[in-house]
């Protein structure tokens, strides 16, 4: 009887070494996917940020005769060129990256709006693609007027 015992306990020799390096591997593995989450979280809302700003000082940008003229009334309106150059140059100062794109810059004299992508870079399984994911981002903004 104790050589069949000798024999099982020889038998489970090691194994709970393999399960704690299994362990480790699946925690190492945990951190590194919650590391890419969250670099992509954050690189996602530092676009957003850009967005914002481009479409903020795109507003910014009024036709500056009309309102000296009239105020901040209805008549009133962005200038699609303005926006654009002031939307860009926004994007130019504040670019961390020379991979953004300026998707689209449009207006329709009240509203503001900007689309902008990126590659999405990841710490640890960004390499692993072949093909680059890009990201997105669009921001709207409202001129209005004083009632």
């Amino acid at each position: 009887m104790s050589a069949a015992w000798s024999g099982v306990q020889r038998d489970e020799r090691g194994s709970v070494l393999l399960l704690g390096i299994g362990m480790i591997v699946v925690g190492i593995l945990a951190v590194a996917v919650a590391v890419d989450v969250s670099a992509a979280f954050l690189q996602r809302r530092a676009l957003m940020s850009l967005g914002d700003s481009a479409a903020l000082a795109g507003a910014q940008s009024i036709d500056l005769d009309s309102y000296y003229a009239n105020g901040a009334s209805i008549g009133t309106r962005l200038s699609p060129v303005a926006v654009a150059s002031a939307a860009r140059r926004q994007v130019g100062i504040a670019r961390g990256s020379d991979e953004i794109a300026i998707e689209s810059i449009t207006t329709d004299g009240i509203t503001v709006r900007v689309r902008l992508s990126e590659p999405l870079r990841l710490p640890f399984f960004g390499s692993l693609r072949s093909d680059r994911v890009r990201i997105e981002s669009s921001a709207r903004l409202d001129y209005r007027t004083a009632p």
